[in-house]
């Protein structure tokens, strides 16, 4: 394994480090102005989420803003990057979706906890061709953070692919003492999961950068917020992908607001899920993209009963 990634704006570089690493570093990938305008509507929505009681925080002293489709127009900006969608098409192919988008205080005293992004994803049969987990049995608590099939998993013969790219945008500087996210270089060719108690001595290394810098890691790459042994919260925004056959974490086709769709670019509307996929995710009647509003053919009766039914 050669030297760990840095923060760089070659896109070719950091592929390689996303193969070799399982994460990259892109230096610049926001502008300063970009970083002070998403901090100032950033802070203005959780000021009045906390004002309303409809804040979200964590048990590990991590708190949420949700669904920032919704939220203001320097977050729908910021998801169209072009440095982030090269290297999440590296990753998981031409076709993906938007799963999530958040953004992530992590307060003083916030905690770790281990994972990957897929934790949901079935890990592979063993030897014996044995199913270890049935995909409708996969649970957050049971299966995040934890070893799942035992021993075996540690070196399989074959693993699952990445089916999510997930970057976390700094919009403070991410030091080790204010708990930058932090990483296992390599995991995610490990075959599992991360475990609390068996993996804490695992090389888990902190993603350090600038305010606007974005650190992209694949669905299979163990990482956590680290601590925050500071007095200030440490803040970044997350935007999750998933590959197109699979479910979305937040619900763009039922949760986004009229206006944002009646403003929104083909290629957004697209990253959402308002356009099917291989035949998924559309109606019967053929449509090329999918309209609130419309649905699929209802009951019916012929308007002559006693007609004839014609070959096509």
């Amino acid at each position: 394994m050669g030297s760990l990634p840095e923060p760089t704006r070659d896109l070719t570089l950091a592929k390689r480090d996303m193969d070799e690493f399982g994460y990259c570093l892109l230096e610049g990938a926001l502008a300063q102005t970009e970083v002070e305008a998403l901090r100032a509507r950033l802070f203005e929505q959780l000021a009045a989420e906390t004002e309303r009681g409809v804040g979200r925080v964590l048990p590990d002293r991590k708190q949420l803003v949700v669904f920032l489709l919704n939220k203001g127009q320097v977050f729908r900006d910021m998801i169209l990057n072009a440095s982030l969608h090269a290297i999440v098409r590296h990753v998981l192919g031409e076709q993906y979706l938007l799963s999530s988008y958040h953004a992530h205080f992590a307060h003083p005293g916030s905690k770790t906890a281990f994972h990957t992004d897929q934790f949901w994803m079935p890990p592979p049969t063993n030897a014996s061709k044995q199913t270890l987990v049935k995909p409708g049995s996969v649970t957050r608590s049971g299966n995040r953070g934890h070893h799942v099939g035992g021993d075996e998993l540690i070196a399989p013969a074959t693993i699952s692919p990445a089916v999510v790219c997930n970057a976390m945008w700094m919009l403070d500087d991410f030091t080790e003492e204010n708990g930058a996210t932090l990483v296992v270089p390599g995991s995610h060719l490990s075959g599992r999961q991360p475990d609390h108690d068996l993996d804490a001595k695992a090389n888990w290394t902190p993603a350090l950068g600038k305010a606007g810098t974005a650190v992209v890691f694949e669905g299979r790459t163990w990482h956590s917020t680290g601590e925050n042994r500071t007095s200030a919260p440490r803040i970044g925004l997350t935007t999750n992908f998933c590959a197109p056959q699979f479910r979305q974490q937040e619900n763009y086709l039922m949760g986004t607001s009229p206006e944002v769709l009646e403003a929104a670019s083909e290629e957004l509307l697209e990253l959402i899920g308002f356009r099917p996929w291989q035949g998924y995710g559309g109606y019967e009647n053929g449509y090329e993209w999918v309209k609130r509003g419309v649905f699929a053919n209802g009951e019916m009766v012929p308007a002559r009963p006693n007609g004839r039914v014609r070959a096509p």
